[in-house]
């Protein structure tokens, strides 16, 4: 449905599949292949990154360097709405609205069911009314949502007996690494083609989890610069046109004290490291590497409170609804009507992007909703 691009079995990590990737991996730019090369020749399993990015077969794509966190201008990144939403509208029971903001889910006057959804457009405020309503506002704005919809009925937020709703808000520890050869041009266009999960869980003499290594698109000067803008522009040029840019992630704990809370129209998010230590492990395997690969220079930076990527475990699920908000289905245990299927249900982060994990549950949940509804 995605049309990601991989190689079966490479990686090391790869759970059972039932068929093989239905396309081949994306081709790595000349210098990516030999650092390809380079880390089989030191004994790693390096494996070409899955990516849903439609290139070969007449495909758009152009391979440019704006593919990794920019919108593609030119619809050749096999993302949520040209995959599942474009195609979806060819459907005439299915509408999309813009401008509307939802300001509040009503509950029936026992708390048992989802009554209306208050919205706001063109400074108007409806209600809404469906026999299932579905939230999928990412894991900060639905726990926000529910605890501005708190009534009597549910004082502390929609959903919230266990006390869990905006808890155990988790995102990624990341590490963005621009690794330097001040002698040599990268000559890369798309970057992004090589993943590594040889650490995942582990490593002799170190054995906590420190999850994947995976390349970024290719850094640009105009990048750096938003981030150090006190440097100038030719600088930042000279250092990324001879930088190869890797990530490394790795999981963040779930901690009931790391949670989302409402603050007026605004957000409070608290969210204290944890597990920082195998992060810092697995930035100095990739030093390791790419100095041994001639990038003598590394500059890294790590992802703080600002950088909100991959959230995820605000409504936990669980088989017990003392200790969840979800169950195994994505419906709150305490509203029949009501189901959350964005992030929120994670009960733990991993150590890769959450969005395949996140569309498999909303395909699972849209058969088990098309049975309830027939």
């Amino acid at each position: 449905m995605m049309g990601v691009r991989g190689q079966s079995g490479a990686d090391p990590t790869e759970g059972p599949r039932s068929a093989p990737y239905p396309h081949a991996p994306i081709a790595h730019d000349p210098p990516i292949a030999r650092l390809f090369q380079h880390m089989q020749a030191r004994g790693l399993k390096p494996f070409p990154l899955p990516a849903s990015v439609q290139q070969g077969d007449g495909s758009a794509c152009i391979r440019c360097k704006t593919c990794d966190g920019f919108p593609c201008q030119i619809n050749a990144k096999g993302d949520a709405e040209n995959c599942a939403l474009t195609p979806s509208l060819a459907d005439p029971d299915i509408t999309v609205e813009t401008g509307v903001r939802v300001l509040r889910l009503l509950t029936t006057p026992d708390g048992k069911k989802i009554d209306g959804v208050e919205i706001e457009t063109g400074g108007v405020k409806e209600i809404r009314r469906a026999a299932i309503v579905v939230l999928a506002a990412g894991a900060i704005n639905s726990a926000l949502l529910m605890q501005r919809s708190a009534n009597s009925a549910h004082p502390d937020g929609l959903a919230n007996a266990s006390g869990q709703l905006g808890r155990n808000y988790m995102a990624h520890h990341l590490t963005a690494m621009m690794c330097v050869n001040p002698l040599k041009i990268n000559e890369t266009s798309y970057q992004k083609t090589i993943s590594l999960n040889d650490f995942y869980w582990g490593m002799e003499g170190f054995r906590w989890p420190m999850g994947n290594m995976q390349m970024l698109g290719k850094l640009q000067a105009g990048m750096l610069t938003a981030e150090v803008p006190l440097v100038p522009k030719a600088i930042m040029q000279g250092l990324s046109n001879r930088s190869i840019d890797w990530l490394a992630m790795s999981e963040d704990l779930p901690d009931p004290d790391n949670r989302v809370l409402p603050d007026g129209d605004s957000v409070r998010l608290i969210w204290r490291l944890n597990n920082r230590v195998p992060n810092r492990r697995l930035a100095q395997e990739v030093k390791k590497l790419m100095r041994s690969f001639g990038s003598g220079l590394v500059f890294e930076k790590h992802g703080g409170i600002e950088t909100t990527s991959h959230q995820c475990g605000t409504l936990r699920m669980g088989a017990d609804a003392a200790t969840s908000v979800l169950d195994p289905l994505c419906r709150t245990w305490e509203i029949d009507n009501l189901y959350v299927v964005d992030g929120s249900f994670f009960v733990s982060s991993a150590a890769v992007n959450p969005s395949l994990t996140i569309a498999a549950q909303a395909l699972r949940v849209g058969a088990h909703l098309r049975e309830r509804l027939a």
